[in-house]
């Protein structure tokens, strides 16, 4: 016989108690709100973005805000991805792909502040 037969298995009224007491429980529900909240997050951004919400000063608020740190997270992969280039140069990795992705993140980082500012000069 297993080992498994051994554990008692409990009353299906006492299951969300024991939910309530596992850390993986709450990490689960803290990964699916933080996807959700993102997930909104850019929905929204882009339903402003292509004009399908008129709102008033605070959609160019919010725009912006999200412009900006969707260009420094944009950046700050530039970065991590350039500062690594000397060594992998130094240890004869390939560095071609980095400095393309590179570019491309550059490209869509200058292509966002121009799209946001044209956004809000046309307001």
């Amino acid at each position: 016989m297993s080992d498994d037969s051994d554990v008692k298995p409990s009353s299906p009224w006492r299951w969300p108690a024991e939910w309530m007491s596992e850390e993986k429980f709450w990490r689960d529900i803290g990964t699916r709100v933080l996807a959700g909240v993102v997930t909104a997050a850019i929905v929204y951004l882009g339903a402003l973005v292509l004009g399908y919400l008129h709102t008033p000063e605070i959609g160019a608020g919010v725009t912006i805000v999200l412009a900006a740190v969707a260009v420094l997270l944009l950046l700050a992969g530039v970065a991590a991805l350039v500062v690594r280039v000397p060594s992998h140069a130094r240890a004869g990795r390939p560095i071609a792909a980095r400095i393309v992705v590179a570019a491309l993140l550059v490209v869509v980082a200058v292509a966002l502040v121009l799209g946001v500012a044209a956004d809000l000069s046309g307001s």
